[in-house]
Formats: structure tokens, sequence, C-alpha cells
């Protein structure tokens, strides 16, 4: 069964709404230019018909008024007499006279069923009729001219093959020279769309990076270009360095300042540490020196956390990708974290493949991930709480996790939280440095993968997909 034409003008646009908007947009061009083409070729057509019947029109008159000069000149038995001759001679039916006077008949080529005055187009067989003997093609139409003189009437009349041929060369002419120029509108238009829509997308990918986090990718433009997408590429390229600029002096405030700042603390510490088991300083004394060292101890950490993600996200820390095998990544860090989660009240469990989900990574930065997710799961669930560490397969992806059963991230904070400094309202009395799940963020992205965190329901889910590694050769 055929389907609507309704029906096929949907599927129609909708397949053209699939299209890119460059491509799009040269379809229509085309469109727009067919459409043009043809109302050209449609004003022409009408033009050239009606200057070709003027002409035709024009001759007959011409003809007519050479047989109305000879009547003048020479009697309507001489025009008889050389019509008859004309007539007897030449069988051509491309002109056709008649001369027609009161009392006598008509003599000619042709016989008018009414004669009469000025241009009239005649249809064959309805209008007149053709003399015997004539041979020559009839057309159905003809443009005739009469003259009225005392003597009696002078026709003449031109058939119409004239215009029938020229429309015809005009028609084919027009449509091979419109299907020859849509062709080629079409090829340069899609073309040029393909062009830029590879270009828009180029563009594209450096705007996509860049929002993950990679400034340095640039878009590659010739140098001499000055369309408006080159234009706008030179633009995001300046921007993008500007800002590259921008991160970096920041990065490197950030990393001073920690270095900085660390050493005195630690010297700081080193002194008070004597101190803090002397007995014969007051109980208070005592109390203050420890909160004292346990509050140097924090901010430390927060500096190293600092300049952890510093030389992460500026490129200073290398990461070594190797063959690194998830599953035994998760259960050593499952041992080693079990007797701290059953201190703090928390149950801490492991669910693994049997067999190894081996990704190219860095194992140390891995293992580091890992260890932030159970950290901050372990620091912002009160006691109980479920912990899970799982590693499984995703399809091509290997898929590492750490879910939670306590109160979970509102889905409104959940992009928030992963930002340097960051702290929910309900974590601000708690100890930590707002830094751990950006750690974990930059750590992925160095790995080409993203945080991922998902509902629990109850509690919080924290992913990182990473692509397995191809089979060992070996």
């Amino acid at each position: 069964m055929k389907a609507a034409p309704a029906a096929l003008l949907a599927r129609f646009f909708s397949r053209l709404r699939g299209l890119s908007y460059s491509m799009r947009f040269a379809l229509i061009l085309s469109a727009v230019f067919s459409v043009a083409s043809i109302t050209a070729a449609g004003v022409s057509y009408t033009i050239l018909s009606d200057e070709l019947r003027t002409r035709l029109f024009e001759d007959a008159k011409l003809t007519a008024v050479s047989l109305a000069n000879i009547l003048q000149t020479s009697g309507p038995v001489d025009l008889e007499d050389q019509l008859r001759v004309q007539a007897a001679r030449d069988h051509d039916t491309s002109t056709l006279t008649y001369f027609v006077a009161p009392g006598r008949p008509g003599v000619g080529t042709m016989k008018i069923a009414a004669p009469f005055e000025g241009p009239r187009r005649l249809i064959a067989g309805r209008d007149f009729t053709v003399a015997k003997g004539l041979t020559g093609k009839i057309e159905e139409v003809y443009y005739a001219y009469g003259i009225r003189q005392p003597a009696g009437w002078v026709i003449a009349a031109r058939d119409s093959q004239w215009v029938t041929d020229s429309q015809e060369v005009l028609v084919q002419s027009v449509a091979w020279g419109l299907v020859v120029a849509l062709l080629a509108s079409i090829i340069v238009a899609v073309t040029l769309a393909r062009r830029n829509a590879t270009r828009i997308d180029r563009l594209n990918d450096v705007l996509q990076a860049a929002s993950e986090g990679d400034l340095a990718k640039r878009y590659e433009a010739p140098t001499q270009a000055q369309d408006d997408i080159s234009q706008v590429a030179r633009g995001v390229n300046q921007m993008l360095e500007r800002l590259e600029a921008s991160v970096e002096r920041l990065t490197q405030v950030s990393a001073d300042i920690a270095h900085d700042l660390r050493a005195p603390l630690t010297r700081l510490r080193i002194r008070l540490e004597p101190h803090a088991g002397r007995t014969d300083l007051p109980e208070d004394a005592r109390r203050d020196i420890g909160q004292a060292i346990e509050a140097i101890e924090g901010i430390a950490s927060t500096f190293d956390a600092i300049l952890k993600l510093a030389q992460l996200e500026g490129g200073a820390a290398p990461i070594s990708l190797q063959r690194v095998d998830l599953v035994d990544i998760a259960t050593s860090i499952h041992e080693m974290l079990a007797p701290v989660a059953d201190d703090l009240g928390h149950q801490l469990d492991l669910s693994v493949p049997g067999g190894a989900l081996v990704v190219l990574g860095d194992q140390e930065l891995l293992t580091q991930a890992l260890v932030n997710l159970v950290d901050n799961a372990f620091r912002h669930c009160p006691a109980p709480t479920k912990v899970t560490i799982a590693v499984a397969r995703s399809g091509d992806d290997a898929v590492i996790s750490v879910c939670d059963s306590g109160p979970g991230i509102p889905v409104g904070e959940r992009e928030k939280v992963t930002r340097r400094f960051y702290r929910m309202d309900a974590s601000r009395n708690r100890q930590g440095t707002g830094l751990g799940l950006s750690l974990v963020a930059a750590i992925a992205r160095l790995h080409g993968a993203q945080l991922e965190l998902s509902d629990n329901a109850p509690g919080l889910c924290a992913e990182i997909h990473l692509p397995l590694a191809p089979a060992d050769p070996a």
C-alpha cells in the first residue's frame, strides 16, 4: 500500500531535520535557485511566445498589404488570377491567402467562413478550410490579418509552426540548462556545506575539550582565511589562550602559596610535638597543644591536596599509563580500609567479578581516587553506614564505583561538590578540605573519563567509567 502524501511529506521533513544546519541551508539555497530559475524560464517563455505571435501577425499583415496593393493597382481579376496560379504551383501551407469580393466566390489557398479586418487567431476546420490540392502539413492554429477594400477582403494567414518549434527549443534548452545548473549548484552547495560542517565539528571539539578542562587544544584555521568561521575560530583560539594563561597563573599561585606556607607549618608542628607529651605542663595546656597540632595537620593536609590538585590540573604530575587490574586495586583497598570502617562503625563491602578487568591507567592515581571516594563516604555518612566498593564491566568499559547508604547528595548539589573547597551546609562542621572529590574528578579527566554521581536510594553512588584495555598480545 502506497504511503499517503502527508506521510511522505512528514518523512521527508523528518529526514531534513536530521541533517546539519549547513546541509539544510545548502538544500534550501538549491531549492530557492530552482524556483527562481523556473520562474525566470516561465517569464521568458511567455515573453518569447508573445513576441513570436506578434511577428507572425506582422508577417501575415505584410502579405495581406502586398495583396491589397495588387488589388488596388491591378484590380480583382488580376489578383484572382495570381492567387489561382500561386495555389496551383505552391503546395506550401505555411502561408495561406484568400480574397473575396461581394458577389464573387472566394479565391486562394483557404476559404474563410466570415471575412474580417485586422489580426485574428484562426483554428483550422472551424474558422477556415484549406483548398484542395495542398499537400503540406496543416497546422491547427494560424495567425491571420485581414484588410478590407472597396473591391473586397484580402486575408493572409501564417501557421504557428515557428512558434511551436521555438517554444520546444526554448523548453528543452531551459530544461537542460536548469538541470545542469541545479546539479552544479547542489554539488557546490553540498561540498561547501560539508566543508563548513566539518570545520564547525572541529570547532565544537575544541570547545568541548575546553569545557572538560583541556585548554591546550586549538582550532587550526588557515592563516589567510577570512571567512566567518575562520574569524570565529581565531577569536576562540585567542580566548582559550588568555583563559589558559589565567588558569596557569592561578594554579601556580595556589601551588606557590601551598608550598610556601607548608614549610613553616611543618616547623611549627615539630616545635609543638615535644611539648604535647610533657608531664610538667597543665592538662589544659597539653590539650591546647594537641588541638593545635591536629589543626596544623589538617592545614598541612589541605595544602598537600592543593599541591596535588594543582599538579594534576597543570600537567606537572606525570601520568604513567600501564595495564592496571581494577579488581586488584579494589581488593587491596578493601583489605586496607575494612578495619578503619569497623573502627568508625561502618560496614565496607566488596563486589568484584571473578576475572580481571584491565584498563590503561596510572595505578597510583587510580588507587588515590578510590581511597578518596571511600574516605569521603566514611566522613560524610553517619554510623552505621554500608559502603560498597564495586568493579564491573559495562560494554567496552570497566566501571569502578563506591556506593553508600548514607544521606546522599541532592541533585542540585552534585555538580558543585566537585569544585574546589565547596562544602554543603551539612558538612561544614565535619573535618575535611573540600578537595577530595575535586581530586577524584581531576584524576578521572586525566584518564579520559568523568566522575559521575547518582542516587543510590538511599545514599550516593560515585562511578568512574574507564575503557577496557586491548587484549595483551603476549
